[in-house]
């Protein structure tokens, strides 16, 4: 019950906070070194609003990055 209350809680936060971070940002402009991945200081440093919680919840293989898969997930 626990893991399923906790997975759409996560789903939740990702729609629900998503909605501020839809303003027209896109990957490439977001991948600002054009390594092809965006880092959660990529889109701080941008002024992009995308609660940290969103960003590790798109991170699929949570290896700290999203890809371009990974970033294209994100409800916008």
């Amino acid at each position: 019950m626990k893991k399923s209350m906790s997975a759409v809680l996560a789903f939740g936060a990702l729609f629900v906070s998503s909605a501020a971070f839809a303003q027209g940002v896109d990957f490439s402009t977001l991948d600002a070194n054009q390594d092809g991945f965006v880092t959660y200081e990529e889109i701080q440093a941008a002024g992009a609003t995308l609660p940290e919680e969103t960003y590790k919840a798109a991170d699929g293989n949570q290896d700290g990055m999203l890809d371009e898969a990974e970033f294209s997930a994100i409800p916008q």
